[in-house]
């Protein structure tokens, strides 16, 4: 057996294997042959701050988002030996060349005496600007940090500081900053990870393995590596940003070892008879991605694979596409067939040639009795088209996603005459969320303060309501994924690709009831804080009513005498 050692060293991300590591604080194994590091903008960032201008910094985010793993970088990066282990007591202090950094690699982790030690010099050292030149480097949850904190009326002044970072990022200054990894954009290091495994010396024993042609693992490796398949898995992530979604690095690095690998090992690859065969080439990597074929345990583990799942486009119905699936390579149009016979071929995830056979079959001759064409093969080789389809000259592949419009939300980005011009429908999806009814699109935009019994308590008009792009960050790697939508220079609302999709279906005429579980809140609190600052006219009572000619709602004024 040709055995290919990266693949055991995937196979520590399996969270069902017996070699699964708990921890990835270096992403490695004992085999450092396959040590790897992805580059972070946080921690080239830290080692600037600590370098030039030390402060004291709060590291949070969820387990997994890589807090550990940036505490020992920092301590590498200015210590002249490596830190290999951590003491017991998780507590290191680092003398170099700007004074004392006294790193925490766990706040959670420690007493709660020895936590209120250490929060307590934190407050201190921060309040007299660091004199002693002793600065803290902390790993903490959020949660925990700020519940202890409002335990000690000693620690109010820390509890503020650290409210109001937590607040926004803009509120960090140059003695103390918290750096939340939870505002950390997930698509950002899904390629990097996807170049990284798919070197091609990562995988040059297995072109030399005498069944190599019938490894789902060796194919999946191969179709990962091709550029327009690696766009599609990173737009899927980016989907994911443009949801406010937020993946952790392990559980990444979970779901892409996952992807590549179906949780099978060179073993299994080579002791499979032809049943085990099969099952095998269920294990491909659009049907990975997805969790199918993943059991319920495992399914539990993998939280990206949860996510992934709600927007499968697998399971949406499109006649283009499915039309394409079965007719594509006797459509007459040449570039139909081409791209038909490209993708729908004999390869190991189509059973060597079976969906074929199958499907001439299914064309030829009876078509009451599909063999499973339909209820098996359609879902799966959407999934297919979806990851595999260069050319989107004639398909829109995105269609197949469950968002109408998350093509105009991604023009939007870095475009502000489409922002401006888009502002009307999202307006007018406003008004009639706000008063859920079918109210009249109207020439002029105004934004409509109305409550459910239709009265309204102010109008804003166009020139006081502004649509603008969320920034970048240059601490942390964060690319703009969400808009905020203010009126007045004052109230803001958080424009997301749920919230922005559900706007413009109602603006669209659509039920109200499509998506509303994921925005109603959000949206019921932006039309009372509109309320709170309307000014109605003392003279002056203006509603909605049903205009029966037109079969909408329209604003109307009653006089008050």
């Amino acid at each position: 057996m040709i055995k290919n050692d990266f693949v055991y060293y995937l196979d520590q991300f399996n969270v069902l294997s017996p070699n699964h590591a708990k921890i990835y604080d270096e992403y490695t194994n004992a085999n450092e042959k396959f040590t790897f590091t992805i580059k972070t903008k946080v921690e080239e960032y830290l080692k600037s701050i600590f370098n030039t201008n030390p402060q004291s910094i709060i590291l949070t985010g969820n387990a997994g988002d890589g807090k550990t793993r940036l505490c020992r970088q920092i301590y590498n990066s200015l210590s002249k030996e490596k830190l290999n282990e951590w003491p017991e007591s998780g507590i290191i202090d680092l003398n170099f060349s700007k004074g004392i950094l006294r790193i925490v690699k766990d706040l959670s982790e420690l007493k709660e005496e020895i936590i209120y030690r250490e929060l307590n010099s934190l407050n201190q050292y921060v309040s007299n600007g660091h004199e002693e030149k002793i600065y803290y480097l902390i790993a903490a949850n959020e949660g925990k940090l700020s519940k202890f904190l409002s335990q000690y009326d000693e620690l109010e002044a820390l509890r503020e500081m650290v409210k109001s970072r937590f607040h926004t990022h803009e509120n960090n200054d140059n003695q103390f900053s918290i750096i939340n990894l939870l505002d950390v954009t997930s698509s950002v290091y899904v390629e990097k990870v996807l170049k990284e495994w798919n070197k091609e010396e990562n995988w040059d024993v297995c072109k030399e393995c005498p069944i190599n042609k019938r490894c789902i693992i060796f194919h999946n490796h191969k179709k990962s590596s091709e550029e327009n398949v690696q766009k599609s898995i990173v737009n899927q992530y980016r989907i994911l940003d443009y949801l406010n979604t937020h993946i952790t690095m392990r559980e990444m690095l979970i779901h892409n070892s996952y992807v590549l690998t179906g949780g099978y090992t060179c073993a299994d690859i080579y002791k499979a008879d032809y049943q085990e065969l099969e099952e095998q080439t269920k294990k491909v990597y659009y049907q990975n991605f997805f969790g199918h074929g993943v059991s319920h345990e495992a399914f539990s583990e993998m939280k990206a694979m949860k996510i992934f799942k709600s927007i499968d486009p697998g399971v949406y119905s499109h006649s283009v596409v499915d039309d394409f699936i079965i007719n594509g390579d006797i459509s007459g149009n040449n570039d139909l067939e081409q791209n038909h016979k490209s993708i729908f071929n004999d390869s190991i995830d189509l059973q060597f040639g079976y969906f074929l056979k199958q499907l001439k079959l299914y064309r030829d001759h009876n078509k009451t009795s599909d063999h499973g064409l339909v209820t098996k093969w359609i879902p799966q080789l959407r999934r297919k088209l979806f990851f595999e389809l260069d050319n989107t000259e004639h398909i829109n592949i995105k269609a197949l996603l469950p968002f109408e419009y998350v093509s105009d939300y991604e023009k939007l980005f870095d475009d502000k005459q489409k922002q401006n011009l888009i502002r009307k429908e999202l307006t007018n999806g406003l008004n009639r969320a706000f008063s859920k009814k079918l109210v009249e699109n109207q020439r002029n935009v105004q934004l409509i303060a109305t409550s459910e019994n239709l009265l309204i308590h102010e109008s804003f008009q166009n020139r006081r309501i502004n649509l603008e792009q969320e920034v970048g960050r240059e601490d942390l790697d964060r690319i703009s994924s969400v808009f905020k939508l203010i009126v007045d220079d004052e109230l803001e609302l958080s424009l997301n690709l749920f919230l922005f999709e559900f706007l413009m279906r109602v603006n669209g005429g659509s039920t109200l009831n499509i998506l509303q579980q994921e925005v109603e809140i959000l949206i019921d609190t932006f039309k009372n804080e509109l309320i709170q600052i309307s000014q109605p006219n003392d003279y002056e009572l203006n509603v909605l009513r049903l205009d029966k000619n037109k079969g909408l709602y329209i604003e109307d004024t009653i006089m008050i005498p």
